[in-house]
């Protein structure tokens, strides 16, 4: 028979895993955030240097996010 003092001791453990997975999944979500913001902000650069083509300002009006959108 267990010892009335193992109780608060199992539901500390309880807490602490539960608290350990929630913290794992919190990270994970940071993670995958990051990434694809990291993800976004690359496909904007490229957009951005295909439609300057080399120039300080680009001109607008190309048909290219409307091409981009049919993918």
């Amino acid at each position: 028979m267990k010892s009335v003092s193992a109780k608060p001791k199992y539901k500390k453990l309880l807490l602490d895993i539960g608290l350990a997975i929630e913290t794992a999944r919190q990270n994970a979500i940071k993670a995958i955030n990051t990434e694809l913001v990291k993800g976004n902000w690359e496909i904007g650069r490229q957009i951005v240097e295909f439609e300057q083509q080399g120039q300080e300002r680009a001109e607008y009006g190309s048909d290219l996010l409307a091409r981009l959108q049919r993918i």
